[in-house]
């Protein structure tokens, strides 16, 4: 008690001896004469709360000492000396004065109520709520593919958060969501690439719905919201009902030119995607599960060759081994015998793969090449509109049809979803070597299609050794 009081009156004599009016000179002047050892305060004579703070660097700013209703006191800062004068400093303190002389909070406590608003007010926005879901652990690798991940995020970065950003998300109507999906699908159809679709654009904006779709049904679950303003039907179409089978001569016209390509000075660095794009046509693999192919993912007993993707490679997120026809094989065997890297198909710089989306631009290259060589001489070109992917819709189709292979071991062979219905769960046989002998069908059909699948007839035994060795 007895050091409270001594306190308090040390505190009011320092006020009567630093107590003066506060004008632009004597400001100047003590900030000028101020000894840098301590903080130091000058109190006003024409408004008693208010004070010059000094710090020991000189910074100096004008102080409003506020008695709290409990007693505690505290300052706030009304604004610093370099930026105001004294009389604009008094008129400040008091409109707070008189603010707590009528009931409200004072300073410190509005900033303070001003700051948690703020926050409160930031944390409910679309780009908060994302930022959640983003880093669940059930939305995150290796829960998901880490390549489903990059492109959410990729999409919510460059095309929605910067118009859904800062809105509250529970504010977000479906007419909003509606208007941003149109948007990106009439900026997007303006890319020279988009134009050879069907529907420019289209992919790119259902993609985008089908993200916010995803925020705000993690957010339903996570009782955030009740509404999810994104389930409406795709605005766009996006892939044909049905498309035609590729076309004969299109497949071998596209192995032999990668094949050339490849044996080029110019592109000895795009072996990668040219033989992703042979190993798509002879394994029916996706090409973003192929490029992300590492060594160590091969089993190469003789006659029993088996790629195992690891279940986050994967689009159906489980596990797949994929029986490796003699012809896929070697080809895997060819990439391999190029380097030292665990990735089957490295990148140039050797600290990753190539890019996913590279076999399909390759594609594209090769192929409008073609087709605009054959226009100039008014001939048909059997590339002409034709996919990567029909590669494997063509595999699909030959196996059933051609090759006599089971709808559902076709199913397998591409590694779509198992089918999960009640009549399967009662068939508990293994498929595998029922997919190896199919897989086996259709690697030589690829080369009666195709021809010789190797520029030099296949890899020789040394190399094999060495390659898997």
């Amino acid at each position: 008690m007895k050091a409270t009081v001594f306190r308090l009156e040390r505190e009011q004599e320092d006020m009567a001896n630093n107590r003066l009016k506060l004008t632009q000179t004597n400001v100047q002047r003590l900030i000028r004469e101020h000894d840098g050892t301590k903080k130091v305060r000058h109190w006003d004579t024409e408004v008693p709360k208010l004070f010059l703070a000094i710090t020991p660097n000189g910074c100096a700013a004008y102080k409003l000492q506020i008695v709290k209703p409990d007693g505690s006191k505290t300052d706030a800062k009304l604004i610093a000396a370099n930026e105001g004068s004294p009389e604009l400093a008094r008129v400040m303190a008091m409109k707070e004065l008189g603010r707590m002389a009528l009931g409200e909070a004072d300073l410190v406590t509005r900033k303070r109520i001003t700051k948690e608003e703020a926050e409160k007010e930031k944390a409910s926005t679309f780009a908060a709520l994302s930022s959640r879901f983003m880093t669940t652990p059930e939305k995150s690798p290796p829960r998901i593919k880490q390549r489903t991940y990059d492109e959410r995020e990729r999409l919510l970065r460059v095309h929605i958060l910067p118009i859904l950003g800062e809105q509250p998300f529970r504010q977000i109507c479906r007419p909003r969501v509606r208007e941003l999906v149109r948007a990106i699908q009439a900026e997007a159809a303006k890319h020279p690439r988009a134009r050879e679709g069907t529907n420019p654009g289209a992919k790119l904006a259902n993609e985008c719905q089908g993200v916010i779709r995803a925020v705000f049904n993690w957010a339903i679950e996570e009782e955030l919201t009740d509404v999810n303003p994104a389930t409406f039907r795709k605005l766009f179409k996006d892939t044909p009902d049905k498309r035609s089978q590729m076309p004969d001569g299109a497949l071998k016209l596209m192995w032999n030119a990668l094949r050339a390509e490849m044996q080029t000075d110019d592109e000895r660095h795009g072996w990668g995607s040219a033989l992703t794009i042979m190993l798509h046509a002879l394994t029916l693999q996706r090409p973003a599960e192929i490029v992300a192919a590492r060594r160590d993912q091969f089993d190469w007993t003789p006659g029993k060759e088996m790629w195992c993707i690891p279940a986050g490679q994967t689009k159906t997120n489980e596990v797949y081994d994929v029986p490796l026809s003699p012809q896929a094989a070697s080809l895997f065997r060819e990439a391999l015998s190029k380097h030292n890297s665990p990735w089957v198909f490295p990148n140039k710089a050797g600290d990753d793969h190539i890019r996913h989306d590279g076999p399909k631009q390759r594609w594209m290259r090769v192929r409008n090449k073609f087709v605009t060589e054959a226009r100039k001489i008014d001939e048909t070109c059997p590339l002409d509109g034709v996919q990567l992917y029909d590669c494997r819709r063509l595999g699909r189709t030959l196996l059933v049809r051609e090759l006599g292979v089971s709808p559902a071991i076709a199913e397998a062979c591409i590694n779509h979803a198992p089918d999960r219905s009640m009549r399967t769960r009662y068939d508990v046989g293994e498929s595998i070597e029922d997919v190896r002998q199919a897989m086996e069908l259709w690697g030589d059909e690829v080369e009666r299609l195709v021809g010789n699948l190797s520029s030099k007839g296949g890899i020789d035994d040394a190399e094999i050794r060495l390659t898997v060795g």
